[in-house]
């Protein structure tokens, strides 16, 4: 085994995970301040209102996150008012969930902080790196499930 550590300024994994630790957790606090609902619910939240309409497996297979902590969020935003079942019948256990009114109306608000808070993130980054840096993400995003 080596005893030489890991140099975790040229180690790409130590970048992702503190970047999105950090933007988690200023994230969480200033929407629970803001609006009472935290990143996992905002999460939940976007995802629903880019889909449409959404089931929480949807949700999961969308943003990868863990089942229970979408369901957990799912059942936050359904007490508050910002989602509800969507009326019909569906196959398999899990119903889709939609946004309320209220619910679009907190999006938006919601949307406008974390699009301000994204350009603060990356204002020393030009047109060009923006356009560079996802093209790499989504790269590095198709690689994942490779692991």
């Amino acid at each position: 085994m080596s005893k030489k550590p890991i140099d975790l300024d040229q180690y790409f994994p130590f970048f992702l995970g503190t970047i999105a630790n950090r933007w988690a957790t200023t994230s969480s606090r200033l929407y629970l301040t803001e609006f009472g609902i935290g990143i996992a619910e905002w999460r939940v939240l976007a995802s629903i209102f880019a889909l449409g309409n959404a089931s929480s497996q949807d949700v999961v297979g969308l943003i990868a996150m863990d089942a229970g902590a979408v369901s957990r969020a799912v059942n936050n935003l359904e007490a508050k008012g910002y989602v509800q079942k969507v009326d019909g019948r569906f196959q398999g256990r899990t119903k889709p969930y939609e946004l309320t009114d209220e619910g679009t109306r907190i999006y938006a608000a919601l949307r406008k902080i974390a699009l301000a808070r994204e350009n603060a993130l990356l204002a020393d980054l030009g047109e060009r790196d923006r356009k560079d840096l996802l093209r790499i993400m989504r790269k590095i995003l198709r690689n994942i499930d490779k692991l």
